[in-house]
């Protein structure tokens, strides 16, 4: 995808361009996600170099998380102002963020790095999600966005390892010269290959507002008082997600303790069972990006959801030897990186008139069950242990397929 210059319609750009642009992008979500993930195996090392308990290390990610929740303003700056100009505010704090914690390592200084690391996924990614659906026909667009998730598991496969050896070589902070210099290139190519929308377009081209929609939006507003975009489907669909990330902490959040109990796992075994779950999510993001257009995004999301629900009872079944249990795990991570990237293009067709806005608050949710789950899964696991923690797992997923079913309808955009 890349913005003409002249009239602002992506679709009509040449291939070249487009490749281009989709690589901009690749690369900055990269550089985005590797200051996201690399953070909890390396937390430790950080507290260390921070002289703190890791206790007081992980409000760091407290901080960023936070922040990360208040993505639905810069979605709604997105759809007023254009979308590039929140995907060079994410950059820009980015590069700020990472600077500030490779040559200011004191606490006080580090929450607020933090604070603009919670900031730069909040800002740039909506922004991201809904030029990529101003640009793209209803189905065509989940293959690119599926593409475009591949960077989360690339920022743990590749970048996890490479942090390591760089803390090791040259001391905890290292790591963020890397992330500031990626996040700079970024900043420069994104000014230079995607230019900024015109006022007035900050919700697509005309055929992307005009585009059938995904779902029934002849249904009203929830209440007159709630802007129009406030549809059910709009709040089913951010509520599938909310349990769909709700559901997968809850067993995320314990799994390294479950596998230490269990069987003893070192820490550098644990770094392995963390590479099988990068390979997963690769999978996933590619077979996503091969069948969602293909199935239909409703559809492709329900065949996720019980797939998720299947791999949930099957956990604790398979949890009594170290194979089965990664094998569980494997498809566990599987079957909700499917579901979790199929939804957004789903999502970015309810309201097209308000895309930014509306992704934005589907990151939110996201969010929200993180924290949600970071609280109640270690009282789970404290009373029930795995069994518990997949137990409402299950539940939480089951839910979110009723819903699918239920209360989310997909229209097919006709053909001319």
């Amino acid at each position: 995808m890349a913005i003409d210059a002249a009239n602002n319609d992506l679709a009509s750009t040449s291939r070249s361009a487009s490749w281009r642009a989709f690589g901009v992008i690749f690369l900055s979500r990269f550089a985005l996600n590797l200051q996201f993930r690399i953070v909890y195996p390396f937390l430790p090392a950080i507290s260390r170099g921070l002289g703190v308990p890791l206790e007081t290390a992980s409000l760091l990610l407290v901080a960023r998380a936070l922040v990360g929740a208040t993505s639905p303003l810069y979605g709604a700056l997105a759809d007023r102002h254009g979308r590039r100009a929140l995907m060079l505010t994410g950059l820009v704090a980015l590069v700020a963020g990472s600077l500030l914690v490779a040559v200011a390592p004191a606490f006080g200084v580090m929450l607020a790095a933090f604070a603009l690391l919670g900031l730069c996924k909040a800002s740039y990614d909506p922004a991201m999600q809904a030029l990529v659906g101003d640009a793209l026909p209803y189905e065509q667009r989940g293959r690119v966005l599926s593409l475009l998730e591949l960077p989360w598991a690339l920022a743990w496969l590749i970048g996890v390892p490479a942090t390591g050896f760089l803390i090791a070589a040259f001391g905890w902070q290292s790591p963020f010269w890397l992330i500031a210099a990626l996040g700079s290139a970024s900043v420069l190519l994104t000014l230079w290959i995607i230019p900024p929308s015109r006022r007035g377009d900050a919700h697509g081209p005309p055929a992307a507002r005009s585009a059938p929609q995904s779902a029934d939006r002849s249904l009203t507003p929830v209440r007159l008082s709630l802007p129009r975009w406030v549809t059910w489907p709009v709040i089913m669909a951010l509520t599938v997600t909310f349990l769909l990330m709700l559901a997968i902490e809850n067993v995320f959040v314990v799994y390294g303790a479950w596998l230490e109990n269990q069987f003893g796992l070192s820490v550098t075994v644990l770094g392995v069972a963390s590479i099988v779950i990068s390979l997963a999510e690769l999978t996933a993001e590619g077979g996503a990006a091969a069948l969602v257009d293909r199935l239909g995004k409703r559809r492709a999301v329900l065949g996720g959801l019980l797939l998720t629900i299947a791999a949930y009872v099957v956990l604790p079944l398979v949890a009594g030897t170290l194979a089965g249990a990664l094998g569980g795990v494997t498809l566990m991570f599987l079957a909700f990186e499917f579901s979790i990237v199929c939804m957004v293009p789903l999502v970015s067709e309810l309201a097209p008139e308000a895309r930014g806005t509306v992704l934005a608050f589907n990151v939110a949710a996201m969010a929200a069950a993180r924290a949600v789950s970071a609280l109640t899964a270690p009282r789970l696991w404290a009373i029930g242990g795995l069994t518990l923690n997949a137990s409402v797992s299950t539940a939480a997923a089951i839910v979110a397929a009723l819903i699918m079913w239920r209360g989310i309808k997909e229209r097919r955009q006709s053909t001319s």
